[in-house]
């Protein structure tokens, strides 16, 4: 599933709440100027709540691209994710697959290792990146070099939780800082998330607070 396929969907998607948005806005409409005693603009009341919902669509599109260009990261939509690990690894997956960890090398080999394609959970400590991964009907945990292309797949066992609390007592960190990848991923993520909900309201306000006098024109009829 592309980007294009994703970008269509989505336009649907928004058209429909769109129209959804517009049937309440004359519903509103209507109320409002039996309850004011105003004559209302009905067309207005229809496109407007559609129109701001695609302006800030697609503001916030422009953003999550600024965002996965300056980051070297997705752009929040799509069939393809990832967060940086570090400069050298990053974690991704494609058309929602499993977990995969790689390296931003184009000649890397870490494809052909299957421990590498079925991430469940990672933690970082000190220059290493330790994860654990599912294979056939058993988990494995590799220890990775963060700092050069070196790796050891170092134990095994029925379970997750069996390999992090033996890994993480044996060298006295905390069994907390162990991520699912899920996890990982929306951890550098919720950042940007407020920044751009709080962007989001600035610009509400900004729009409908300095332009009082255009939207009343513009919803309401002399």
């Amino acid at each position: 599933m592309g980007l294009l396929f994703v970008l269509i969907f989505w336009a649907f998607v928004l058209c429909a709440i769109s129209l959804l948005l517009g049937l309440l806005g004359i519903i509103v409409a209507y109320f409002y100027s039996r309850h004011k005693k105003v004559k209302v603009r009905f067309i207005t009341w229809f496109f407007a709540p559609g129109i701001l919902l695609f302006f800030f669509a697609g503001l916030n599109f422009a953003v999550s691209i600024f965002y996965g260009i300056i980051t070297n990261s997705d752009i929040g939509i799509g069939d393809y994710a990832s967060e940086n690990i570090n400069k050298k690894y990053h974690l991704y997956w494609l058309d929602a697959s499993d977990w995969k960890i790689d390296t931003r090398d184009s000649n890397s080999e870490f494809w052909e290792v299957e421990a590498f394609n079925h991430v469940q959970e990672i933690l970082e400590h000190d220059d290493t990146i330790a994860f654990t991964s599912k294979i056939d009907e058993h988990y494995v945990l590799t220890q990775l070099n963060a700092n050069k292309v070196e790796y050891a797949i170092i134990d095994s066992a029925s379970t997750t939780d069996a390999l992090w609390n033996k890994y993480t007592q044996t060298r006295g960190i905390d069994r907390d800082d162990v991520y699912t990848c899920d996890a990982y991923y929306i951890r550098y993520r919720k950042y940007f998330l407020i920044a751009v909900l709080a962007f989001n309201i600035f610009i509400f306000y900004f729009i409908f607070k300095k332009f009082k006098r255009f939207w009343r024109f513009l919803f309401l009829k002399k």
